[in-house]
C-alpha cells in the first residue's frame, strides 16, 4: 500500500490534494480521499473517506490511466468495471501500467480507440463469459476497437502490434490468436469485431 506521502503526490497530481507533502493524514488528505471516492467509485456505501487497500487499488488505477493513458479517461472510456455496483465499487483491481501504456500506443498506431470491457470483478467476468482466472479480474487485460477492426486482417495487425510493446502476453479476436510466437485461428463470435489483448 502507498505510504501517506506517495497518496498525497499522486492525489496532488489529479488535482485532489492542495496541501504539502509532508506525510500527515490530515483534514485536506481525509477530504482528498473522499473525494477521489465520490468522482470514481459505483457505488454510494463505498465513499466513506477512509483510506485501505480498496482506495489504494482505485488511486493507483486513476494515476496510472493519468500518467501512462494521455488519450484515456477512466470515466470517459468507461476502463471500470461494467457492473455498475451490482458486485463491486468499479475498480476490483488495479489497471496495470504496462496494459495502459501498450493501449494508447495502439491509438496513436491506428487511431480512435474504443474500450469495449477491461476491469472486470469475478462476478461479472462469469457474466460475461469470461474464464475463471480472467486478467479482466488483475487489471491486465482489455478488449478494444480500433477504425480497422472491422475486418480480420485489421485485427490481426493490432494483435501483432501489441505483441512489440511492453510485456504483451496473449491476443485474440474472431478469427485469430497469438500467444508468444504461436499463431492460430479461434472462433470467438461473441467478441464481435473488438480485440483482447492482455499482458503479464
Amino acid at each position: 500500500m502507498l505510504s501517506v506521502k506517495q497518496r498525497q503526490t499522486k492525489l496532488k497530481d489529479l488535482g485532489y490534494y492542495k496541501g504539502k507533502i509532508d506525510g500527515k493524514v490530515g483534514t485536506l488528505t481525509k477530504k482528498a480521499y473522499k473525494n477521489l471516492q465520490k468522482d470514481y467509485y459505483t457505488r454510494k456505501k463505498d465513499v466513506d473517506g477512509v483510506y485501505g487497500k480498496n482506495t489504494d487499488i482505485l488511486l493507483n488505477s486513476v494515476w496510472n490511466v493519468w500518467a501512462f493513458g494521455k488519450n484515456f479517461d477512466v470515466k470517459g472510456d468507461k476502463l471500470y468495471c461494467r457492473c455498475n455496483g451490482k458486485y463491486c465499487n468499479g475498480f476490483p483491481a488495479t489497471i496495470n501500467e504496462n496494459l495502459i501504456k501498450n493501449l494508447q500506443k495502439e491509438r496513436e498506431k491506428f487511431g480512435a480507440t474504443s474500450v469495449t470491457s477491461m476491469l472486470r470483478c469475478k462476478k461479472w467476468n462469469k457474466i460475461q463469459g469470461g474464464v475463471s482466472g480472467s486478467l479482466h479480474t488483475k487489471g491486465r487485460a482489455v478488449d478494444f476497437r480500433t477504425p480497422i477492426s472491422g475486418t480480420l486482417d485489421g485485427r490481426k495487425e493490432m494483435i501483432n502490434y501489441w505483441f512489440t510493446l511492453t510485456k504483451p502476453n496473449y491476443g485474440y479476436c474472431n478469427g485469430f490468436y497469438r500467444k508468444g510466437k504461436k499463431t492460430g485461428t479461434k472462433k470467438a463470435p461473441n467478441m464481435g469485431i473488438s480485440t483482447h489483448c492482455d499482458v503479464k
